[in-house]
């Protein structure tokens, strides 16, 4: 058990700049070991922030990688996502989506351009040509992700669920039907 001890500490002297009275004698002031002055102090200042579309950039570079790590890295930890797929509500859940996402689509080719950048939000169109259940599947896309302090802490993809599913499952038409495409949602986000 630790125990708390404490030391005296000498309280430099305050002396009052004043000009003497008369019949006064005048201040004299105290010798410079009893004056306080403020020390030297180091300003530790942050790294520059990256600018939102610095970070949507290495975003979709990691992402053309299929570099779930690096992704991940790049949220904040109460990070948002959604897609006509997932909605998630944390950085990790994120990052642990794109780390199953990138195990099940294979030979993943990916191209990306920043469309507009307005504050803190970035649009990115991106189009990705991959292998998922064995089938072949060309997804476009367009992502905002909203940056603060160089993480992302909002990201929305929109991409035609319709178009997708009927490229990666072998349904045909009926990935539009309402229960079947409930059913297919409930099973793609528990994989």
């Amino acid at each position: 058990m630790s125990r708390i001890t404490a030391r005296p500490v000498a309280v430099p002297r305050v002396v009052a700049d004043t000009a003497p009275t008369k019949g006064a004698e005048a201040a004299q002031p105290a010798p410079a070991s009893q004056t306080w002055a403020p020390s030297a102090t180091r300003v530790v200042r942050p790294a520059a922030t990256p600018a939102p579309t610095e970070v949507a950039t290495r975003y979709f570079e990691a992402f053309s990688r299929a570099d779930a790590a690096a992704m991940a890295s790049l949220y904040a930890p109460n990070a948002t996502f959604q897609d006509p797929i997932y909605s998630l509500e944390s950085g990790p859940a994120v990052g642990s989506m794109w780390t199953k996402l990138f195990k099940a689509g294979k030979d993943l080719h990916l191209s990306s351009k920043v469309l507009s950048e307005s504050g803190d939000t970035v649009k990115v169109a991106w189009v990705a040509d991959y292998r998922v259940f064995g089938r072949p599947v060309h997804n476009e896309a367009v992502s905002q992700l909203q940056v603060r302090e160089g993480k992302i802490v909002s990201q929305r993809d929109d991409w035609s669920w319709s178009k997708w599913a009927k490229q990666a499952l072998p349904l045909g038409p009926l990935v539009d039907f309402a229960p079947v495409k409930a059913l297919l949602l409930a099973v793609l986000r528990s994989g």
